[in-house]
């Protein structure tokens, strides 16, 4: 392998950033031919449309930059701070990225990509800020990368897309077979005719604790579920919590078992009504974002949570939501009159087998992902350091 060494980003690439044209220009500047790439549409991929184009006449009269196809970007803040993507067209781009472009007889373009995406924990650990801290372009260009001759470089970087493409895939496995259960439901009771109101099949519902985490002492660890657990694919993390010995008694009456419905009771208007069902940590209790809702011996959770997700559901959920900007809310007086479709026990039971058949299917591409992710760092790892 070639001597290198590590080389600022300053001495082999040309970098820079765009701007927000003026709002109040909409027509003048807006709505034109050049793509304009915002910092949240990067997402580690190669970008080739944008969600807004902005005119001839805002290149001409802001300081917008065109940033050639191939160039790599990385968002400099906001909520994909760190994050890279490569340009498949020519582009310009909002005041949030920094567009790199580097010299073609010095760095390969993707082997510059993989790099990034390795120095992005760096990168955002040397940015100011709170929770999103932000990272200036000198940042950037101060970064140092590992720099072989460009073959070298492109040997490295056709290893590290291998890898990367088989990662890729085991996700993409995994978010197919997540769907598969939902497309299932749709199919088979996306037309029933029958309802029932929520309330009928509800056996009783709980709001969870106020308390935080903090307020529980320090002498037990105890699992504790917080509104923002349940994401859009129903997968949940819960954090620690600790109790003394005089919260027991409270701290039982929350504690969740396997199959509870867990209801996303306040939160942004799009997470607000997200639905999960709880499993693999019992004992765990829940916050006060969160309805613990458990059903009679007439309906199964799994049933009723795949109507929640499905798109009929979806509707009957949306009439239900009141708020403002930025905190919408599900009350039970409106959510108990959310019609359920009326479809025989047995039939939902049936259901069930076929949704816990692709649980038993995602723990083994999970296992199989992890793998893979483990690889493709380990690779990673080992490039950036001239060992690959």
């Amino acid at each position: 392998m070639s001597i290198a060494k590590l080389v600022p980003i300053a001495e082999f690439c040309q970098t820079g950033s765009g701007t927000t044209p003026s709002r109040k220009k909409q027509d003048a500047y807006y709505g034109g031919s050049v793509p304009w790439v915002k910092s949240g549409e990067l997402r580690e991929t190669l970008i080739t449309t944008t969600e807004e184009s902005v005119t001839e006449q805002a290149l001409r009269e802001t300081s917008l930059r065109l940033a050639p196809k191939g160039a790599l970007l990385v968002a400099m803040y906001g909520a994909t701070v760190g994050r890279v993507a490569r340009l498949g067209i020519t582009a310009t781009t909002n005041q949030a990225v920094c567009h790199i472009v580097p010299d073609p007889k010095r760095a390969d373009e993707q082997y510059l990509f993989h790099a990034l995406k390795a120095k992005a924990p760096e990168l955002i650990g040397r940015g100011v800020g709170g929770a999103q801290p932000n990272i200036s372009q000198g940042t950037i260009k101060d970064t140092a990368i590992f720099l072989p001759p460009v073959p070298e470089q492109r040997r490295i970087a056709a290893i590290l897309d291998q890898a990367d493409a088989l990662r890729r895939l085991r996700r993409q496995s995994l978010s197919r077979l997540s769907d598969l259960g939902q497309a299932k439901f749709d199919e088979a009771f996306g037309k029933v005719q029958g309802t029932v109101p929520l309330e009928d099949a509800v056996k009783d519902t709980l709001i969870g604790l106020v308390r935080d985490a903090e307020e529980f002492g320090n002498e037990f660890a105890y699992p504790y579920v917080r509104m923002d657990a349940i994401t859009r694919n129903g997968q949940f993390v819960p954090a620690l919590v600790q109790k003394t010995d005089a919260d027991r008694l409270e701290l039982e009456r929350y504690a969740l078992v396997d199959g509870d419905l867990l209801f996303n009771t306040r939160n942004s208007r799009d997470l607000v009504g997200k639905t999960a069902i709880f499993r693999g940590m019992p004992g765990a209790v829940f916050n006060n974002n969160i309805m613990r809702i458990r059903f009679n011996q007439k309906w199964d959770p799994v049933f009723v949570e795949a109507y929640f997700r499905s798109r009929a559901g979806a509707r009957e959920l949306e009439k239900r939501k009141s708020g403002t900007t930025s905190v919408w809310a599900v009350y039970w007086s409106k959510l108990k009159s959310f019609p359920l479709p009326e479809v025989e026990y047995e039939t939902q039971l049936e259901f069930r087998r076929f949704i816990e058949a692709t649980w038993i299917q995602e723990e083994s591409l999970k296992v199989e992902q992890s793998k893979y992710e483990s690889l493709f760092a380990s690779l990673q790892h080992r490039a950036f350091r001239g060992e690959l």
